[in-house]
């Protein structure tokens, strides 16, 4: 086989798709699914033809099981969800008790006992003498 003939297989659908079957379907549901494809025209006729042959050959229905994409049914059915109330944002925002009184801390050097401010120094000598 050329590769001009690999290649319109590989750009065609799936051939389950295609049919709508499932992927364990016997030979006798690929046949009763070629008519009913055939009357939906989801599709073009030749592309269900080749869909059918495909599957009815051992040894394309394997490439055709390896090219189906792996994703379970829950997953298929989340892609269809309405997301639009996760977009909307809210934009309260609460501070924590605990930062009412930060600044009138800060700002209350008093407060601070003589170790803390000895320790504090301490510190900073050290820090712009390691610089």
């Amino acid at each position: 086989m050329s590769l001009e003939e690999k290649l319109p297989r590989i750009i065609d659908p799936n051939p389950y798709e295609v049919l709508d079957i499932a992927p364990d379907a016997t030979s006798a549901v690929i046949n009763q699914a070629f008519p009913r494809a055939m009357k939906q025209r989801k599709y073009p006729p030749d592309i269900i033809a080749k869909a059918r042959k495909c599957l009815l050959n051992p040894q394309e229905r394997i490439i055709a099981d390896y090219l189906r994409p792996i994703l379970p049914d829950d997953i298929r059915d989340f892609q269809r969800e309405d997301f639009t109330d996760v977009e909307v944002r809210e934009t309260i925002l609460e501070f924590l008790p605990e930062f009412d009184t930060l600044e009138a801390a800060i700002s209350n050097n008093e407060a601070i006992s003589e170790i803390d401010r000895s320790v504090g120094l301490t510190l900073t000598d050290f820090f712009q003498i390691n610089e």
